[in-house]
């Protein structure tokens, strides 16, 4: 496995917001992209929630999750939400009282190239068990969750996505909630199952890249 994640990782490419990260600062086994709305006032945001499951994206017909009790899901969660917590952001437990909602989203076997434009939706559109605007909202049923700034990338197997949308900025006139922040992580396997150190690794790196994360706790 390890032979060929050098020629997966040539093989990626992303396009976003942001430079991407400088390469050599990170293990040649984890590769860490982030980018995010340039126009997000991320400091205006004070509270969050998140599911306390985790998606899997794979090819069955029937939903898949890392349940709320599995190891990898609380290794992840865990992380999540220390960096959150770390940031000024407070976890609600009531979604209707959340600024932002974070999903989170393992891909277990779908290689697929995405790229799209704020009008697009998600590669995955029309999944059936994607945590829809209703999820969030159960009145927002017909939202879907909207990109705000161009991305293209390829999801490999094995991968971890996080993104933050913005509840509260949901535009009624367009059905849209805004994706303000992407985080994709690859080369978290290890024999073919998820590493969880090397998976924490990723998401500490991810949030460290992304100093514009803090809640000015308003």
């Amino acid at each position: 496995m390890k032979k060929a994640i050098p020629i997966l990782l040539m093989a990626m490419a992303f396009i976003a917001c942001q430079k991407d990260p400088d390469l050599n600062e990170l293990s040649s086994d984890l590769i860490v992209y982030t980018s995010h709305d340039k126009g997000a006032n991320f400091g205006k945001y004070a509270t969050y929630a998140i599911p306390d499951s985790i998606l899997v994206l794979d090819d069955k017909s029937k939903p898949t999750y890392f349940a709320a009790n599995d190891p990898r899901t609380t290794a992840i969660l865990g992380a999540i939400n220390s960096e959150m917590k770390t940031r000024g952001y407070s976890r609600v437990y009531d979604n209707a009282d959340a600024d932002i909602g974070l999903q989170v989203s393992y891909v277990k076997d779908t290689n697929t190239i995405i790229s799209y434009a704020s009008t697009n939706p998600y590669w995955w559109y029309g999944y059936d068990y994607y945590w829809p605007g209703s999820y969030w909202n159960p009145y927002w049923w017909g939202w879907t969750p909207s990109y705000t700034y161009p991305i293209s990338y390829t999801y490999t197997i094995g991968s971890l996505i996080i993104e933050i949308i913005a509840l509260e900025d949901a535009n009624p006139s367009t059905k849209k909630i805004p994706v303000i922040w992407t985080a994709y992580m690859a080369g978290i396997l290890s024999n073919n199952q998820l590493n969880i150190n090397r998976t924490v690794t990723g998401i500490y790196q991810a949030f460290e890249q992304s100093p514009y994360l803090q809640s000015n706790g308003e």
